[in-house]
């Protein structure tokens, strides 16, 4: 009978030996390194770190203390505040930015016209710049004429007319700049207004029935321009694109240099005459090349600007030049009649 009775009386024993001692008082619930689950009425001093359990008089948890963090979940947790922080900084943004944009504009038909008429602006501006370097075409043809005449003498061109020369094209090569600068600014005018567009609509509950510009839409690919990867790509370019110009104007040279071929304003108004230039970057390097045509100040002029041949020089000036697609029929040099 003993031998039968011996295992439930040792395992009252083990659970009375486990059990948190009888007190009145606040005691502890605590595991130490290996594992083992300690109940003492106060807590070593050394444990104050890897978490504890307080225990109420009747053995209740009153509060559980979590095990200290350690420096890299410290460094976590600051590093999420951080991001929701920022989270909640860009949705307050994007809330301001939607409160902005339904003040602005009623309608979707707002948002176009208001694009159309910052875009028109540009315009009217490349406009001025570009009557400014037929202003320079025509000085440089007289100063061009006036250095022949010294030439023709057998004197020497005077340091001040070439200085002349040399200031105009330059004058006209920075006008040419600016006129890009005016066409990334359009860029960016038509992708501002394409994404508020969208944003309105969404905003309102609208259905887009217009269709989405795509990215050549929003950055249209500029065939009279190539993008040199660097200055020595842009040397070794420069000369299948002078042969170009050589090709494709129907008026002869004006004047050339090493970063830029104009050939004569037009006379008839089937002229189409040709300016490339190389133009710098921001660092001051020469990384573009950039291909334009001018016509007669008349309104065929203004035809045969927006005419077949005018479209299919501009169109396949990168193609001829890099050799990455068909150049477009070559032309006679003499206009048609």
């Amino acid at each position: 009978m003993w031998r039968a009775l011996l295992p439930p009386l040792l395992l009252m024993a083990f659970v009375a030996s486990a059990a948190p001692p009888p007190s009145t008082g606040k005691f502890y619930r605590w595991v130490d390194e290996n594992g083992v689950v300690h109940f003492t009425d106060t807590l070593p001093p050394d444990q104050s770190s890897r978490g504890h359990t307080e225990l109420g008089g009747k053995g209740t948890a009153v509060r559980v203390v979590p095990p200290a963090k350690t420096a890299e979940e410290l460094e976590r947790e600051r590093e999420i505040e951080r991001l929701r922080a920022e989270q909640e900084r860009l949705a307050e943004e994007q809330r301001a930015a939607d409160r902005v944009l339904l003040r602005t504009y009623r309608s979707e038909d707002d948002i176009i016209m208001a694009r159309d008429g910052k875009m028109a602006a540009v315009d009217v501006m490349t406009q001025v710049i570009r009557s400014n370097i037929r202003s320079f075409q025509e000085r440089l043809a007289l100063l061009r004429a006036e250095a022949a005449d010294y030439e023709r003498a057998g004197k020497p061109i005077p340091r001040h007319l070439t200085d002349a020369i040399a200031n105009t094209e330059r004058a006209i090569g920075d006008s040419y700049a600016s006129i890009l600068d005016h066409e990334r600014q359009k860029d960016a005018i038509r992708e501002s207004h394409e994404k508020d567009r969208i944003r309105f609509l969404q905003l309102n509950d609208l259905v887009d029935s217009r269709p989405r510009m795509d990215a050549r839409d929003l950055h249209p690919l500029l065939h009279n321009l190539i993008r040199c990867a660097d200055v020595a790509e842009c040397d070794r370019l420069w000369g299948p694109a002078t042969d170009y110009v050589r090709t494709h104007s129907t008026t002869p040279e004006q004047t050339w240099g090493d970063n830029i071929l104009v050939t004569a304003p037009p006379k008839s108004d089937r002229d189409i005459s040709l300016i490339l230039s190389r133009i710098k970057d921001e660092q001051g390097a020469a990384t573009i090349l950039f291909l334009d045509l001018q016509c007669r100040l008349s309104a065929r002029g203004a035809e045969t600007c927006g005419g077949e041949q005018a479209r299919e020089i501009l169109e396949g000036f990168r193609g001829a030049v890099t050799g990455r697609a068909a150049a477009p029929e070559r032309r006679s040099s003499v206009p048609a009649p």
